[in-house]
């Protein structure tokens, strides 16, 4: 985990600060030396990518031999995958969207915060740990509010005087829906005190119900990845969206290089996103393993009353335990292959992560394995 150290403002308002860079998922180079276990004898369930990735058609040599031009047959289909219609390109109109592709959503959330001016932040208490990074070393002042209740927000010491507000929605790793004409609501107020609204999607694809889009307001930045609901992370994909008349956009689109994203990157991209009989297949498939698979672990891990919540998403269940029972948890997982991500809320609580597993007889069988020995190891024998 990221070291921390916390100071109280004279609002005493707790505002957390990193040192050191967010640790992520998928670290598996790292765990299989410390542990002596090969790289393709984990069970890596710390991520929140799908098990069962969009089946791109093989990328062969020549489409990765000419440098990539700006093609647009990825901003079309992105257009009508997003947005339910093609993009209008009308310089004249500012209540016009403005759509681009970017080399994963990570790309935005690093360079967003250079596009607004310095001030003060809002950032959910629990959520993807780059958003607080990348804002603080920007050098904004950093607000947190109640991921449970945004709406909290308005009640924050400075909040009139907020640069911009970010949700993660659904959140990562706390697996909140907020509904979105609460987002709506919370949009509309915040425009009348100048703020930009960042609304990070990545993990809305498999519940596409909860998206802002395509209605949004002036004031709302859309992110949105590839990475995660259609499982191919790798291509480091997404989309930024907002109102063409939004400054921070603007900004944000000149910080693009003249070769974004790969060939072979947008290629798949478009594959995937004009596959409307596999995401709608896929929005099943996950909704029922999430569950099966979130049922069997609340099961075992509260055998002996250690869950105190448990956080269900399309792509990842959450355990909110004593802190202690959580971090017990993970490294005896961790001795027996299976890499989880453990996120610490407070040094009294935190949530133990698990991604899905794609139901396959030898992961089946390691993940059973694994918590029976697990179980004993913590203390707490079946």
């Amino acid at each position: 985990m990221a070291r921390r150290t916390f100071h109280r403002d004279m609002d005493r308002v707790m505002t957390r600060v990193f040192d050191t860079l967010p640790v992520h998922g998928g670290r598996l180079s790292d765990v299989s030396r410390r542990y002596g276990i090969e790289r393709g004898d984990w069970l890596d369930l710390s991520t929140g990518i799908n098990p069962w990735p969009y089946p791109i058609t093989p990328i062969d040599a020549r489409a990765c031999q000419a440098l990539p031009d700006h093609d647009l047959a990825l901003l079309e289909t992105s257009s009508r995958y997003y947005l339910g219609s093609s993009l209008q390109v009308d310089g004249d109109d500012r209540d016009a969207l403005t759509l681009f592709n970017i080399p994963g959503s990570q790309w935005a959330i690093e360079q967003l915060p250079h596009c607004v001016e310095s001030g003060i932040v809002a950032l959910p208490n629990i959520g993807y740990r780059e958003h607080e990074w990348r804002w603080q070393q920007a050098g904004h002042q950093i607000r947190r509010y109640d991921a449970d209740h945004p709406e909290s927000v308005m009640d924050l010491p400075g909040s009139d005087h907020l640069r911009a507000m970010v949700v993660i929605n659904p959140n990562n790793p706390g697996g909140q829906h907020i509904a979105p004409c609460d987002l709506r609501a919370l949009a509309a107020s915040l425009q009348q005190k100048g703020t930009v609204m960042v609304v990070d999607e990545a993990f809305v694809d498999a519940t596409p119900e909860q998206s802002l889009l395509p209605n949004i307001a002036d004031n709302v930045i859309i992110l949105r990845s590839l990475g995660k609901f259609f499982g191919l992370a790798g291509l480091r994909l997404g989309a930024v969206i907002g109102k063409t008349s939004l400054t921070a956009i603007h900004q944000l689109s000149a910080l693009q290089g003249p070769w974004r994203i790969t060939s072979p990157s947008q290629k798949a991209g478009a594959e995937a996103l004009e596959d409307h009989f596999w995401q709608r297949a896929m929005r099943a498939t996950l909704k029922r393993a999430s569950h099966q698979q979130g049922a069997w672990l609340e099961a075992r891990l509260n055998a002996h009353g250690d869950i105190e919540r448990w956080r269900q998403s399309a792509l990842f269940n959450g355990f909110d335990m004593e802190f202690d029972r959580a971090r017990r948890w993970h490294e005896a997982l961790l001795s027996q292959g299976v890499l989880t991500r453990l996120w610490e809320v407070s040094e009294q609580r935190a949530i133990l992560r698990f991604g899905l597993h794609d139901e396959s007889p030898r992961a089946i069988q390691h993940l059973e394995q694994a918590m029976s020995k697990a179980n004993k190891a913590t203390g707490r024998p079946s």
